[in-house]
């Protein structure tokens, strides 16, 4: 009767050790596919460089969202720019701008 008893408990401790290794190879796979799917989310955007021409002028958005801000500075505004609306009109070679939802008065000449 004691073979029986041995035979049991390694048999039970057979099916521990297969659950462990099931339980490990579940783990495994899980975090596997993880890596993978933060690799696509972190696809970069692609940069834009947008340029308007009219009339033999040359002019970038880049180059009209500084004109903005250096104009908004040397109005003596201090406030943070949180939010600013542009408006381009390359016939008269004007940017009229909103910032922070306040009109600004004075047009950049670009």
């Amino acid at each position: 009767m004691a073979a029986k008893k041995s035979t049991k408990a390694a048999a039970a401790k057979e099916e521990t050790k297969v659950e462990d290794v099931v339980t490990e190879v579940t783990e495994e796979a899980k975090t596997a596919k993880k890596p993978a799917a933060k690799k696509a989310a972190k696809a970069k955007e692609p940069k834009f460089n947008v340029t308007i021409e009219y009339l033999e002028k040359n002019i970038t958005v880049d180059e009209l969202i500084e004109a903005v801000k250096e104009a908004y500075k040397a109005n003596g505004n201090v406030d943070a720019i949180e939010t600013v609306d542009v408006y381009y009109q390359p016939e008269n070679n004007k940017v009229y701008y909103v910032v922070n939802g306040e009109a600004q008065e004075e047009p950049v000449n670009v």
